[in-house]
């Protein structure tokens, strides 16, 4: 969700967070686009840990709208009163001031039955983080005999990461920026379609969404092909490999996520 600070100086905003105000506005809407077209999980980059960085009144208008709209979208959006959305936010959460933290808690633990739409709340993360996190869990469940070293493999790292699964089919950064902002980096590596759109998040349009769409649909076919032929060449590799050797031969496939 990129572009909400450049779209507010292009429209002559008072402020950065009224750019911000927007695009949650957007958020909402391509939410119900998603809902509408049977996507099943969707993961937004909502606060990067690198925007600490930013100024204190950013941030701080920022964690404030986090707090308030995570709440607001649990009790009143017909996404999830009558859709039944699920909502996750993933990230390094001890980074949250404690009012967030509560809001997050009340969001997760109002939406957890529910069956609809999956959508993972990024804030704070860092894909980096996500995958270091992973690691070093991995590591202290062989040193509390919980995994097997030889049974390190590709499916345990990503049953601890994050954002586990099903496979992320499509990756759409906004703004015109040619780079991933340390998003999804592991997940985009599984043959993800990726897509970099020449607009701010704000102006994000269903035209935009249906071109993604129609184009991923025409590589889709391909896409699979690829897929299916990784993992049986990485199914024959561990079957040649000696039994007390770590193999990465697991790949998951679930429903669509955007």
């Amino acid at each position: 969700m990129d572009g909400n600070r450049r779209f507010a100086k292009k429209t002559q905003m008072e402020t950065p967070s009224k750019g911000h105000m927007a695009g949650f506005s957007k958020l909402t809407k391509v939410l119900e686009w998603c809902n509408d077209l049977g996507i099943k999980h969707v993961s937004v980059f909502a606060f990067a840990i690198n925007n600490f960085n930013r100024s204190t009144e950013e941030v701080g208008a920022l964690m404030g709208m986090a707090r308030d709209k995570l709440r607001d979208l649990a009790e009143n959006s017909e996404l999830v009163n009558k859709y039944g959305v699920r909502i996750r936010v993933v990230g390094f959460r001890d980074l949250l001031p404690a009012d967030v933290c509560e809001s997050i808690e009340y969001a997760e633990e109002k939406t957890k039955g529910n069956l609809g739409m999956t959508l993972n709340v990024c804030c704070p993360y860092s894909a980096t983080d996500e995958i270091s996190t992973a690691l070093r869990q991995v590591v202290e469940d062989v040193e509390n005999g919980l995994l097997e070293a030889a049974d390190i493999n590709e499916k345990e790292l990503e049953r601890r990461l994050q954002i586990p699964g099903p496979d992320l089919d499509i990756l759409v950064r906004t703004s015109g920026q040619i780079r991933f902002s340390n998003f999804m980096l592991w997940q985009s590596a599984k043959m993800a379609y990726i897509q970099f759109v020449d607009a701010y998040w704000p102006e994000f349009s269903f035209y935009h969404m249906a071109r993604i769409l129609v184009s991923w649909q025409l590589a889709s076919k391909d896409i699979e092909r690829r897929k299916l032929a990784g993992a049986i060449h990485d199914s024959l590799a561990a079957s040649e490999q000696p039994r007390n050797s770590v193999s990465s031969s697991d790949t998951y496939c679930g429903d669509r996520a955007f």
